[in-house]
């Protein structure tokens, strides 16, 4: 008997284009409790003291190994020294985060920048550009 289909490898989709439910329920949890740990703890950097930082999404690897954080300070300055100074204390925010949530390993943090606001107003400029 004949197969009448034929296989196209080129339409699976990427391992990391589609989260897990697992991976959807950690990053939301690492969420609230870095929200938590930034506004309720203190912590000696200048630029996290003094800066208002809004954790728009927890992104965690599919072995719940690594967790991306992106963030974005309020009104979007010091970007850099936000991102710096929040990687310098990823050591006691990792260590806090052990003590309040149940994994069987906690996962290395590593703060960026959300530039999803920026992609966004760029094409919004673009589509008013060609209603023009």
């Amino acid at each position: 008997m004949a197969n009448n289909f034929e296989f196209n490898s080129n339409n699976k989709p990427k391992k990391n284009s589609i989260k897990s439910q697992r991976q959807l329920k950690v990053g939301e949890e690492l969420r609230h409790l870095i929200s938590s740990i930034l506004l309720r703890e203190s912590f000696y950097e200048e630029y996290i003291k003094d800066n208002n930082i809004t954790i728009t999404e927890v992104s965690v690897s599919p072995d719940l190994k690594n967790a991306k954080v992106y963030v974005m300070p309020l009104g979007g300055k010091n970007q850099g020294d936000v991102i710096n100074s929040l990687n310098k204390v990823t050591g006691r925010i990792k260590k806090i985060i052990s003590n309040n949530i149940s994994l069987r390993q906690t996962p290395k943090i590593f703060f960026k920048i959300d530039d999803t606001f920026e992609y966004a107003e760029n094409i919004q400029n673009i589509l008013e550009n060609i209603k023009k």
